[in-house]
């Protein structure tokens, strides 16, 4: 059984909760596709050139899996542990980063993450070759359909964020 540390924040949490609620759910998921045309017609968007950038933080942090939500940073933040000698403090890291990978798959939840970053990466760019079109070449129902995609490529991306620890994991 895993446990998360609710207090044990990591940069690796915080960017997985920046990137499933502010971004997902606050500016993705919150749209219909009568709001985006409805958006691209009246007042403009510029987040929207954001979201290709939130991806590839999606993407590094799939790289920061392993380590991002490890106890073992916690070794050098406990007080009582920093008395002990580095060495001391090395095994306990390695003991607890070991325990860490033992009860959570690690691989599986990363490789999730870069599948549905990929999808959405895909359909953002769908999406913004027709946002990108003039007015009198811009179809309202072509950008409604790529919207949809995103909306489709969005929830898988929601649910592999939402499947990585929301803190630091103790074993």
């Amino acid at each position: 059984m895993i446990h998360t540390l609710a207090g044990g924040t990591s940069p690796a949490s915080i960017q997985r909760g920046r990137l499933k609620h502010s971004w997902l759910e606050n500016q993705v998921l919150n749209k219909t596709p009568a709001i985006v045309v409805a958006l691209r017609h009246e007042v403009g968007w510029p987040e929207l050139r954001r979201f290709p950038s939130d991806v590839e933080q999606a993407i590094t942090l799939a790289d920061e899996v392993e380590f991002g939500f490890s106890p073992a940073s916690l070794v050098d933040k406990c007080a009582p542990l920093a008395g002990l000698p580095e060495d001391l403090r090395n095994i306990i890291r390695e003991a607890v980063h070991a325990a860490y990978l033992r009860c959570f798959d690690v691989h599986t939840a990363a490789q999730c993450l870069l599948n549905a970053a990929d999808r959405m990466m895909v359909a953002l760019s769908s999406l913004l070759a027709e946002w990108d079109k003039p007015d009198d070449a811009l179809s309202d129902a072509g950008l409604q359909s790529r919207w949809r995609m995103v909306l489709d490529a969005a929830e898988p991306l929601r649910d592999a964020l939402d499947a990585l620890p929301k803190g630091i994991v103790l074993p």
